[in-house]
């Protein structure tokens, strides 16, 4: 399964790119089954696009977080509803997609300002 998740990330590098939006914010707490009863806090980010056709698509995007408020910082400054985002899709189902997103986006790291 993992060998299949990296064949696809591969390929999707040349895939074409849209642009779309951030609609809707989803948090849930889960409950981690390993931590000894603690848990953690998915948010999901729900983005719109439109395919090459014109017709209108949705994709998601995850992420995991330890607390609620930082969900919602997390969200304010890097994802915000109605945030102009680019959407990279497979050519020939468009279905398959997901956001184009740089590195400090995933690792949570942005400097907040550049002391030189």
């Amino acid at each position: 399964m993992i060998a299949r998740g990296f064949w696809l990330y591969r390929g999707s590098l040349t895939w074409p790119t849209a642009d779309g939006a951030i609609t809707r914010l989803d948090i849930e707490r889960i409950q981690a089954a390993l931590s000894g009863g603690g848990h953690y806090f998915r948010a999901t980010f729900t983005y719109d696009f439109l395919d090459p056709n014109g017709r209108r698509l949705c994709g998601t995007w995850h992420k995991n977080f330890s607390s609620e408020p930082e969900v919602r910082d997390f969200a304010a400054r890097e994802l915000p509803v109605g945030k102009p985002v680019v959407v990279r899709f497979n050519p020939k189902n468009p279905a398959f997609n997901d956001l184009e997103l740089d590195s400090w986006t995933y690792t949570n790291d942005r400097p907040t300002s550049l002391n030189i």
